[in-house]
Parts: structure tokens; C-alpha cells; sequence
């Protein structure tokens, strides 16, 4: 959940402040470093999760949403290494369209995170 937290507040000052400023004050490659720690995190304790079949899931749709949300967390990660450890520079936002920060959002983000909250592990 702290991954999409912090998702949430770039895509956020993205959207409210742009992509000019929300480069020179917020999406940096120190805050992708920072936000690569949780992302990497929940990247393999999700593929982890969903290979010793720890979590219970309420039906079909909850497993393909949890699924989901590990491949985009996931495949992710790599993006991230690449802008903040290879170029050092996260301009590669501008490459991604507004409306796709309004789409995580407004529809995956919230979708995620209630997914999360509902969550439950076998022992």
C-alpha cells in the first residue's frame, strides 16, 4: 500500500502542478530511488505471495486484480532502475500522456488499493 501511496502523490502533483515543476521538485531521481525501496519490496513479496499460494482470495476477479497489480508493480521496478540509476533523469514521465496519470488515479490506483485492504494470508 506505501507503493501506491507514494503513486498516488507524484501522479498527483503531476496532475496539479504539471510536468515541468513536478520534474524540478518532485519526481526526481532521488524520490524514484526512494520509491523504488517499497516498490521493490512489494514487487517480490508479491510474486512470493502468489507463488506459495498465501493468500486467500475471494473469487476469480480479486486473484486477476492482485495479479495484476504485482505485474504492474513489478514491471515497473525496471523503468524505475533504468531512470534513476542508469540516465538519472526521470523526464521519461513526459513520455506518458496526462490522461494516463488520470487513469491510475482515478481507476487503478483506487481498484488496487481496495483490493489490498481486502486481502487476507493463510498462516
Amino acid at each position: 500500500m506505501l507503493t501506491i501511496g507514494l503513486g498516488v502523490a507524484l501522479h498527483i502533483y503531476r496532475v496539479i502542478f504539471g510536468d515541468q515543476l513536478a520534474l524540478k521538485y518532485a519526481i526526481t531521481p532521488l524520490t524514484d530511488r526512494i520509491l523504488l525501496i517499497p516498490m521493490t519490496y512489494a514487487a517480490v513479496t508479491g510474486i512470493a505471495l502468489l507463488a506459495r499460494r498465501r493468500v486467500i482470495f475471494a473469487n476469480r476477479r480479486h486473484r486477476a486484480l492482485f495479479t495484476g497489480s504485482v505485474v504492474y508493480i513489478a514491471g515497473s521496478v525496471p523503468l524505475h532502475v533504468y531512470c534513476s540509476y542508469i540516465i538519472v533523469d526521470t523526464t521519461l514521465v513526459t513520455w506518458f500522456p496526462m490522461w494516463f496519470s488520470y487513469l491510475l488515479l482515478i481507476v487503478v490506483y483506487p481498484v488496487f488499493l481496495t483490493m489490498f485492504w481486502r486481502l487476507h494470508y493463510r498462516n
